[in-house]
């Protein structure tokens, strides 16, 4: 199941960071459990065993029924595999639900532009009185309005984007990360 058979007759301590993850989720698969907790499952790894042990954990939620509680801070990675979250801040459950639900709740008013300059973008839109917070990505800038004010930025943001020479490629409602809405909820700007 982890595909550890290449390794069997190798001591425990002679196993890289990724194959002592991976067996730690056979030893926790033994007896069959009903849960498995987990704290920063895929830290130390490289982005294919990352990726190999998420769709385990995919798998053996789908084929054995298993529920994971997992701890983590590379919130990509748990929009991958997880249904619902809890957001916690120092110590105190912000937000608590399914990650459909949250996302609802929380970025009504979310709108991502996708453009070759988000940077660029991004300094203009922050100029715009109605604009409560901004946050980029490598080809995208997510924008917090009040769904009232979702018309006025459908109309400024192709003006903005001439005015730098921006192409937007894209522009989503509601379309806040798992990354996004974390932010979101603990800066209380949700």
């Amino acid at each position: 199941m982890v595909q550890l058979e290449y390794a069997r007759d190798r001591p425990i301590k002679g196993l890289s960071a990724g194959m002592l993850q991976k067996f730690a989720i056979a030893h926790a698969m033994i007896n069959h459990p009903q849960l498995v907790i987990a704290d920063e499952m895929t830290s130390n790894l490289d982005p294919q065993a990352r990726s190999s042990l998420l769709d385990l954990v995919l798998q053996l939620r789908k084929d054995e029924k298993v529920t994971f509680l997992l701890s983590s801070h590379i919130l990509p990675e748990l929009s991958r595999v997880c249904d619902s979250v809890s957001i916690i801040n120092w110590g105190k459950v912000l937000a608590s639900g399914n990650v459909n639900e949250l996302y609802a709740r929380y970025s009504a008013g979310t709108v991502r532009i996708t453009t070759d300059k988000p940077d660029a973008l991004a300094v203009e839109l922050r100029k715009l009185l109605y604009v409560k917070g901004v946050q980029l990505d490598y080809r995208s800038v997510a924008v917090q309005v009040q769904p009232e004010d979702q018309d006025k930025l459908y109309e400024d943001s192709p003006r903005l984007a001439r005015a730098i020479s921006a192409k937007i490629q894209g522009i989503e409602t509601g379309s806040a990360s798992l990354e996004e809405l974390y932010n979101m909820v603990v800066s209380g700007k949700a």
